[in-house]
């Protein structure tokens, strides 16, 4: 869902309960994010690419591949993302510029 700018967010707590990373739809990468997530797993650009992308829905950049269950394919089992340091721009701004249903911390936040 689109983010809306009334909400203040400066109390959110995510729970790492991994419902953003199972949210549908495309991680888009940016060239930054690339090159970022390639030096993280000690990969070539062109490997990664081969290996942890396809083509967005959108014919015009690419996108990490999914798990076969939908979920980012580096969730970790634990609901830790596995290359949080060098996670794209789309999740960083999570929560943002996007949101995702069923968050409980952004519920707590729209209760407080």
């Amino acid at each position: 869902m689109a983010a809306s700018s009334a909400m203040d967010l400066s109390a959110f707590a995510c729970h790492q309960c991994g419902i953003c990373c199972r949210w549908p739809g495309s991680v888009l990468l940016t060239k930054a994010d690339i090159t970022a997530i390639s030096a993280t797993l000690q990969l070539t650009e062109d490997d990664f690419i081969q290996r942890h992308t396809i083509l967005s829905p959108n014919r015009r950049q690419l996108s990490l591949k999914e798990a076969s269950d939908g979920a980012c394919e580096f969730l970790g089992a634990d609901n830790r993302c596995r290359i949080y340091d060098a996670r794209p721009k789309q999740c960083r701004d999570f929560p943002y510029r996007w949101r995702a249903d069923g968050c409980p911390a952004l519920e707590e936040v729209q209760n407080m």
